[in-house]
C-alpha cells in the first residue's frame, strides 16, 4: 500500500557552451616545426579551462587561449576542458596537430645552365635559419655542405666542378631538436 506520497527530484543541469577548438587555421592543424600557434575556445563568464597535449596538462593555462611551439615532427592530440565558476566540468574539445618540417625538397634538379632548374631548391628552407644541407656520394663521401640557413642552393658542383648525373643521398640538419632529414636528389641533364 503507498502512502500517497510522492517524491520529487530536481535535477539541475549546468550547459556549456564550449565550441570546438580555433586555430589559426582550422583544426586538424597542420604546423611547421618550430612554429608557434595559438588556440582558444569561446569563453563563457567565469570559467576556467585546463589543456592538454596527449594526456599531460599544460600548466600556466588556465584561460580559454593556449597557445606551444611546436618542435617535434609528429602527430600530437590538444584537448581543453572547461571548468565552471563553480568547478562543475564541461566536456572535452579535442583535436589533431599534425607537425612536419614543412620543406619542399625537389628529387631532381638540372644543373646545364638552362637556368631552368639549375638549383637544387628546398622550398620554406628559410623558417629555419640554423638549418645545413650535407649531400653525400654514393660512397657515402660528402661532395657539398651548406652553409648554416641554406643561403645558396646547391649548383650540383664539388670544389667548384659539376658532378655527373647520379643519384646523390642528402641530410637536412634543421639544429632545432628534431630528427635529421635524409633522401635522394638526382642530378639530370
Amino acid at each position: 500500500m503507498t502512502s500517497g506520497c510522492r517524491l520529487l527530484i530536481l535535477l539541475s543541469f549546468i550547459t556549456f557552451v564550449l565550441p570546438d577548438i580555433f586555430a589559426q587555421e582550422s583544426a586538424p592543424d597542420n604546423v611547421c616545426i618550430g612554429e608557434t600557434k595559438f588556440y582558444r575556445v569561446d569563453p563563457n563568464p567565469g570559467s576556467t579551462y585546463k589543456w592538454w597535449i596527449d594526456g599531460i596538462l599544460q600548466s600556466g593555462f588556465k584561460g580559454n587561449e593556449f597557445y606551444n611551439t611546436w618542435n617535434i615532427s609528429n602527430t600530437f592530440f590538444l584537448e581543453v576542458q572547461e571548468y565552471s565558476s563553480e568547478g562543475c566540468p564541461g566536456p572535452v574539445r579535442s583535436c589533431r596537430i599534425f607537425v612536419t618540417a614543412c620543406l619542399i625538397i625537389p628529387e631532381a634538379f638540372s644543373p646545364n645552365g638552362d637556368l631552368i632548374n639549375d638549383e637544387w631548391s628546398i622550398l620554406n628552407i628559410e623558417r629555419y635559419p640554423a638549418g645545413e644541407v650535407t649531400v653525400f656520394n654514393r660512397w657515402g663521401q660528402p661532395v657539398w655542405k651548406s652553409e648554416a640557413g641554406y643561403p645558396l642552393p646547391w649548383d650540383g658542383k664539388s670544389n667548384g666542378k659539376y658532378l655527373p648525373v647520379d643519384s646523390y643521398f642528402y641530410l637536412i640538419d634543421l639544429h632545432n631538436g628534431s630528427k635529421p632529414i635524409s633522401g635522394n636528389v638526382t642530378i639530370v641533364r
